[in-house]
């Protein structure tokens, strides 16, 4: 958009140059030129940095893809696992994958009931759906 903004002014002041002299011409143009280099090399700093923001996203949606293809019946690592993964094991919910997440790491996996982040019938519930390695 800045550069068609450019492009105009560059044609207008082309268009108004019948009541100037070639050599104010010249500079009107010179000056068009200029503005329109520096908002096109502004305007690629922006899409570069969108680029790798985009970039960050597309990464971040295929890890999210890949945990959530990972069969149901493999063993979770509860010290790496996200908070998704964590509530596909039967009885956690979102505030127990974060009582999970924020007692990391775990040693064993028993260290999910002894340390008190899990109740002993839930911990029994998923014993041997952790992992912690």
């Amino acid at each position: 958009m800045k550069v068609l903004t450019g492009i105009s002014i560059l044609a207008l002041a082309l268009a108004t140059s019948c009541n100037q002299t070639p050599e104010q011409t010249r500079e009107k143009a010179a000056q068009a030129t200029e503005k329109v280099k520096a908002e096109g090399k502004a305007a690629g700093i922006e899409l570069k940095k969108d680029v790798n923001e985009a970039a960050k996203h597309t990464k971040a949606a295929v890890e999210g893809v890949k945990q959530g293809w990972q069969a149901p019946d493999k063993p979770v690592n509860v010290n790496s696992a996200s908070k998704i993964r964590l509530e596909t094991l039967p009885g956690v919910d979102g505030d127990t994958a974060d009582r999970i997440i924020a007692g990391r790491p775990y040693r064993t996996r028993d260290s999910l009931r002894s340390r008190h982040v899990l109740p002993a019938d839930q911990y029994a519930a998923i014993r041997d759906k952790v992992v912690t390695q």
